[in-house]
């Protein structure tokens, strides 16, 4: 018996370390997605659960007992939780399984244990549903941003129904009703602390133990025995506990924080960290010109102005006369609208002056008159693919250089018609140069004043025309 409280003793202290623990178990996370002063909408709050454990018919702070050797038995459970703030939740408890234990270990003194009434007792958990209140705290941390470790104590009431076993024969086996009435229902107040620890955005880690006090003597199937009742029993409450191990898994969107987890200090620090941080991005931006033109980055449409440009309230590059030329480039800086467009360096163009015009209208008049080429040039047909000048065609080219000494400044281009063949092209190209030719060295014309153009597909392949 001793024994099983110094269990029951090292459980209380690595529960009690864990939550000395809890401040230094932390994660970094954003909370600027929360705004403050908004109610818990921004939060999740319900959650569901399952559990597994151990049960024994006493509890860690020892106390009076029916039986001297208190047994080990399998417990399992759900829970239904809504967490109303920071510190207060309300949580559903389902629970069942069995809770056992006999006098097989002898009394303090060494004397055994058979003179009790019942000698051994197994009860079977039917069922049992409890509403809790529970205590959370350590997750408000002015050291950390988010604990993922979050210890609780709780209190409820509720309802157990039970049915227990009994044997009077020391090392029997409980298979004997405890009275004529083997299911049994109580009030009973369960009592707990554990850690709530977070796995994940859905996830989480429940770790409790819950003492259970039963509002009646016959859960263990034995009256409470005192030897100073000259051996006889007396009534007494029972009790039994329940240490176990659980996932709860948190409903609601998962883009939304825990609210069992959420740091209301380290979400405040965070938005205040992050407005002074967003003033003194924008105070260096405020000193900042890289261009130096006098106007910080953070003002400037026009942030790499070249060197020594003048430029406005804006920091755009002036441009004095509007003409779309800067005026560090500009060579005309004030040019009249009326001889706008300019040229890339800012020059306008002028209109000339009306006298001015008539004047210049007149002499173009006159050169053009005395300039005039003529245009009625003859065509030349060739027969098969000849490419040689006949008597006619000498003719008709003596012709076109008579008028082109005539007019000493006009041109002739000579024009060909091949298919797209390359036969074709090649007999185009020769009949274009013999009348070339011909010009040139039997009529004087200069080369410069006759241009060849093979036009494919353009007319008919045995004609050169002369324009």
């Amino acid at each position: 018996m001793q024994r099983l409280y110094w269990k029951q003793t090292a459980m209380s202290v690595l529960l009690f370390a864990a939550t000395l623990c809890v401040f230094a178990q932390s994660t970094t996370t954003t909370y600027n997605t929360v705004k403050p002063f908004t109610g818990s909408k921004e939060f999740r709050k319900f959650s569901i659960g399952v559990n597994v454990g151990a049960t024994t018919p006493s509890i860690v702070f020892g106390g009076s007992n029916d039986f001297t050797k208190p047994q080990i038995g399998i417990g399992y459970g759900a829970n239904l939780r809504y967490q109303f703030n920071h510190y207060f939740a309300l949580q559903g408890d389902f629970m069942a399984g069995e809770v056992k234990g006999n006098n097989d270990n002898p009394y303090g003194n060494g004397a055994p244990a058979t003179d009790r009434t019942v000698q051994a007792f197994k009860t079977k958990i039917k069922y049992s549903g409890a509403i809790s209140g529970q205590l959370t705290f350590g997750n408000i941390n002015f050291l950390r941003e988010k604990n993922t470790v979050v210890p609780y104590l709780s209190v409820g009431a509720g309802l157990i129904g039970y049915s227990p076993k009994i044997s009077k024969t020391a090392g029997g086996d409980p298979t004997t009703d405890y009275d004529n009435n083997p299911d049994k229902k109580e009030l009973f107040v369960p009592v707990g602390a554990g850690l709530k620890i977070n796995l994940s955005t859905l996830i989480g880690l429940d770790l409790g133990y819950r003492m259970n006090f039963v509002d009646g003597d016959n859960f263990d199937g034995a009256s409470y025995w005192t030897s100073n009742n000259s051996g006889k029993d007396a009534g007494h409450k029972d009790k039994f506990s329940y240490a176990f191990a659980g996932l709860e898994f948190t409903l609601g969107k998962k883009a939304k924080q825990k609210l069992l987890f959420d740091n209301p200090a380290a979400r405040t620090n965070s938005n205040l960290q992050t407005q002074i941080d967003t003033v003194k991005s924008t105070i260096d931006a405020l000193k900042t010109d890289t261009d130096g033109d006098g106007v910080p980055d953070i003002f400037d449409k026009e942030p790499n102005t070249p060197a020594g440009s003048p430029v406005d309230s804006h920091g755009v590059t002036r441009d004095t006369d509007g003409d779309g030329v800067p005026d560090y480039k500009d060579k005309q800086l004030i040019t009249p609208t009326e001889c706008q467009p300019v040229d890339a360096d800012g020059v306008g163009k002028c209109p000339e002056p009306a006298c001015c015009a008539a004047m210049m209208d007149s002499l173009r008049a006159r050169t053009t008159l005395a300039n005039a080429c003529p245009t009625d040039y003859p065509s030349l047909s060739f027969k098969g693919s000849s490419t040689s000048l006949t008597a006619d065609a000498k003719a008709m080219l003596a012709t076109v250089a008579s008028k082109l000494k005539e007019s000493p400044t006009c041109t002739i281009t000579i024009s060909a018609y091949p298919a797209a063949s390359k036969s074709s092209q090649s007999v185009a190209e020769r009949r274009l140069n013999a009348v070339k030719n011909y010009l040139i060295e039997s009529q004087g014309i200069s080369t410069e004043r006759i241009e060849t153009n093979p036009m494919i597909g353009g007319g008919d392949q045995n004609t050169i025309d002369i324009k």
